[in-house]
């Protein structure tokens, strides 16, 4: 069995430095059936390891239900990645992140009484021992040390609990978990707040998901640790709502990966492939009040969406095979100053180790810096050095590459050692390189063109091309070749820029030959199918229709407690009233959209996002029975935040409401806030009062007759607590620049004077609190009524299709007989809803930016192809239309 160690930089398999360069691919994100196609891409990239997180709900969705085949075979992700010579970071949780719902953890864990999240709370360490105990088994053959590939595993992720000693507690709990598991091989953590946090919990590896700023740090809290950057972030995540799809520039992110190595750190893309949030697994997020994760989880990584190759994919091949390829080197090398010393407005960053320097010089971002002027060590030799294309370079100094060939220097930036024999530079094309190997001294112009300056050194040549030809070249098969736009498993599985004639083909030996394209392998444009036209299949009948069947209950009950984890869920309620009258609904207790019926009328949409209220809706009840018809949509849980844990659906009473006129707020300051009065799961928190001021925000309300009364804000740029009569009802943190939340207060007022106090963080002005709200609940409107629920289903052949403003579905077919680029649905007309490819569900649709195209797998398509668009709001998105992209829908 192997055996897995670390010592001062990297890691260790049975004493063989390891040197991982890493990009995060999440098996549930892709289909099964394109993982190997993935996971090839990822490996000509330059990578030779993938990391992935495990959600908990996605392999255990109802309690005791496990599943771990198909799009859920985890280990078949795994043993693929080992087929192509990956390692894998395996993330297992049990809390995610990574924008799922509920940070990957199981909806039905809401349901259980006298549960904290993410702490040693015994009921919540009971559920996710289970989780461990179902998931580990079935890896822990696929670690290193038994043959396999996963090199490393994480405890935990991003926590933040980790200063207390219930947080200590619990990560030393899922360490043990871990081990219990079978797992032998080195834990990390990924924790951005603080290397020190956890420091001493056993068997951790505090690892970093910042970059360049925080490595010192963690070097120092850990000095005999390796260094990993476990989310070197490429791109970002968009989310509903937004302008614009978030971008990071292709040279900025190879140039920090460039610097990444230049801290001797190892790095991990978060994300290298994003893929898609295909049915209900997007989160709500913590970015502000109405903010939801979009189907799309392209994230601006260098791989696209659809498995596209982009300008960042090439840039970054250019640091990641670098990095791979003179892993030897750098995996034996540490921070050190000084060394190499530089002469105009840049800065280097100097690694020194038993088999030679490294500078890693960059401009820091300053483009008008093209090229530094550095001094050797020994002070005696300057080098005049490119920074293109993206604004870093790495210089080799004394590095021994065999045991008799040295190189010496070279103002050029190696892509590789090939084979222990070809040594790749490259630079601008017409660039003066300098190469000094065991002694000799070697100009030589960088040539222009797909055929490389060979230089025969030796045991070994040095291959000299220009940076725009090292974006494509690939090492396959002891092979090095020049030119394709991309090379698959096998030399000969070739893919060619439109209109190439040749590529190149170096050896090891030192051989280059030409080799004649004779068919033509590129992928130009293919055409695109044409969509059929949409007709309406159905209605969804449950507002007008009497005969259906539903469920009783007793009272609102949530989502998880109706056994509906995800999606749109029906609720009926059947509602008497002694004489006709005119109501405002409020839903205090539905934290997402509903769309709400009243006898078969639509009256409105609840919630967030367009088209939607959450201000009393008017209605009209008439005398006697009255049916409120009501669809859910569940738009995800929180991912991350204080907040995590709320429950969907309806849950509550519906009130008639109206708004409740306030004194203004009087603000005070150097109000005290005991730290007793910060929920446990919020722990965390605690240290806030004492980092600055204070700002107290109170009004008061009488009453004769105490009634509930609902409190709302957004936008409030502080942490706020909310107080009622001096008792704590709600703590509300900022997530990004300000704070939201809601709050219902019943059993905290009492008749005559009421105080509400919100405390906020810091200096504040009376602007702050502009836009609290405050609503009477003046009577429940649903006490005593009749409470149905009904599941959300697929439409019935012989379904209703007629129905006005009733929610539809639509159906629209295309044939498929070319395969090329990726297929993408854009929607347009219908507003929000859900996609269907051949009875899988692609996602939500939602037309309020930044996502209007919708990526359709190939593995998914058939010859012939049914679309079927479920729209809330029943219009008929008549004018969408398929499309493909060479580069995914946001670069094309």
């Amino acid at each position: 069995m192997a055996q897995v160690t670390y010592d001062d930089n990297s890691y260790l398999i049975d004493g063989k430095r390891v040197w991982l360069v890493s990009g995060s691919v999440h098996y549930f994100r892709v289909p099964a059936e394109l993982w190997r196609d993935r996971l090839l891409k990822a490996k000509r990239a330059g990578l030779n390891c993938i990391t992935t997180y495990v959600p908990w709900n996605f392999h255990e969705p109802a309690e005791g239900q496990w599943n771990f085949e198909g799009d859920r075979d985890v280990a078949e992700f795994i043993r693929i990645a080992d087929e192509l010579g990956l390692y894998v970071i395996l993330r297992p949780g049990p809390y995610i992140c990574a924008e799922w719902d509920f940070g990957g953890l199981p909806g039905w864990l809401t349901t259980k009484t006298g549960m904290t999240l993410r702490t040693n709370n015994a009921a919540f360490m009971h559920y996710f021992d289970k989780y461990f105990a179902q998931l580990l088994p079935r890896l822990a053959d696929l670690q290193v040390t038994r043959g396999g590939n996963i090199i490393l595993i994480q405890n935990e992720n991003e926590y933040i609990f980790g200063d207390s000693p219930n947080g200590r507690a619990y990560l030393e709990f899922v360490s043990q978990l871990i081990r219990r598991g079978g797992f032998d091989i080195p834990i990390i953590s990924c924790n951005m707040f603080a290397g020190p946090q956890i420091e001493g919990v056993v068997d951790n590896i505090n690892s970093w998901d910042a970059a360049v700023e925080g490595l010192k740090r963690a070097h120092y809290t850990q000095p005999m640790a390796p260094m990993i950057v476990t989310e070197f972030w490429p791109g970002w995540f968009d989310f509903w709502g937004s302008d614009v799809h978030e971008r990071r520039d292709p040279r900025e992110v190879a140039r920090r990966a460039m610097e990444i190595l230049g801290c001797g750190a190892q790095y991990n893309y978060y994300m290298f492939h994003g893929g898609t949030n295909f049915g209900f697994w997007g989160s709500r997020l913590v970015e502000g009040e109405a903010t939801y994760q979009t189907t799309s989880y392209d994230y601006d990584a260098p791989l696209a969406e659809g498995g596209e190759l982009t300008e960042k994919y090439y840039l970054t091949r250019l640091v990641n095979m670098m990095a791979n390829h003179m892993a030897p080197f750098l995996a034996s090398a540490f921070m050190e100053d000084p060394g190499v010393t530089i002469h105009d407005n840049s800065d280097v960053r100097n690694l020194t180790g038993p088999l030679g320097r490294w500078a890693v010089i960059t401009n820091g971002g300053c483009d008008d810096i093209t090229d530094v002027q550095v001094s050797l060590p020994n002070g005696e030799q300057r080098l005049k050095v490119p920074l293109g294309p993206f604004g870093a370079a790495a210089i080799p100094i004394d590095v021994a590459l065999t045991p008799t060939v040295t190189l010496d220097h070279t103002n050029l930036t190696p892509l590789g050692l090939f084979g222990q024999k070809v040594l790749v530079l490259h630079g601008p094309a017409g660039w003066e390189g300098e190469v000094k190997i065991n002694g000799e001294q070697f100009a030589v112009e960088v040539p222009d063109g797909i055929e490389p300056t060979l230089l025969e050194c030796g045991e070994i040549f040095v291959a000299v091309i220009s940076s725009e030809l090292a974006c494509k070249t690939w090492f396959v098969d002891d092979l090095l070749i020049f030119g394709p736009d991309f090379v698959g498993e096998t030399a000969e599985d070739v893919t060619t820029a439109k209109g190439a004639t040749h590529y190149m083909l170096l050896s090891l030996d030192g051989k280059i030959s030409r080799r004649k394209i004779k068919t033509p392998t590129s992928q130009p444009r293919t055409a695109t199918p044409r969509l059929g036209t949409w007709r309406r299949i159905a209605v969804c009948s449950e507002p007008i229709d009497e005969s259906l069947q539903w469920k009783k209950i007793d009272r609102p009950r949530s989502a998880d407690q109706l056994g509906v984890p995800q999606g749109y869920l029906w609720y009926r309620i059947e509602v008497t009233q002694k004489q006709a009258v005119r109501r405002h609904l409020f839903l205090p207790d539905c934290a997402d959209r509903a769309t709400i019926f009243l006898n078969g009328k639509r009256l409105g949409v609840w919630g967030r996002g367009p088209d939607a209220t959450r201000t009393p809706i008017g209605a009209n009840f008439k005398r006697g029975a009255n049916v409120l018809t009501i669809l859910v949509d569940n738009l995800g849980r929180f991912s991350v935040g204080p907040l995590m844990g709320e429950l969907k659906g309806l849950y509550g009473h519906i009130h008639d409401a109206k708004v409740l006129p306030m004194k203004k707020f009087k603000l005070t300051k150097g109000e005290s806030f005991s730290r007793r009065l910060v929920p446990h799961s919020m722990a965390h928190l605690a240290p806030l009062p004492d980092k600055g001021p204070l700002t107290a925000a109170e009004t008061d309300i009488s009453m004769k007759k105490v009634t509930p009364i609902h409190l709302s804000f957004k936008d409030i740029p502080h942490h706020v607590a909310v107080l009622c009569n001096d008792k704590p009802v709600g703590l509300f943190p900022m997530t990004g620049e300000s704070s939201f939340g809601d709050v219902t207060l019943a059993s905290e007022l009492k008749s005559g004077k009421n105080v509400i106090k919100l405390l906020l963080w810091g200096e504040a002005a009376a602007k702050s609190v502009a836009g609290v709200k405050f609503y009477s609940l003046s009577e429940c409107i649903t006490s005593g009524a009749k409470w149905f629920f009904r599941p959300w289903t697929l439409p019935q052949e012989g379904g209703r299709v007629v129905g006005k403003n009733l929610p539809a579905w639509y159906s629209a077919s295309f044939k498929y007989t070319e395969a090329g680029q990726p297929l993408y649905l854009r929607i347009l007309a219908a507003k929000k809803g859900q996609i269907y490819l051949n009875g899988r569900n692609i996602g939500r649709f939602w037309t309020t930016g930044p996502q209007d195209c919708y990526y359709l797998p190939e593995c998914w398509l058939a010859e012939s192809n049914q679309l079927l668009l479920f729209s809330e709001g029943g219009e008929n998105p008549s004018t969408s239309r398929l499309e493909r992209h060479m580069h995914g829908p946001f670069n094309d």
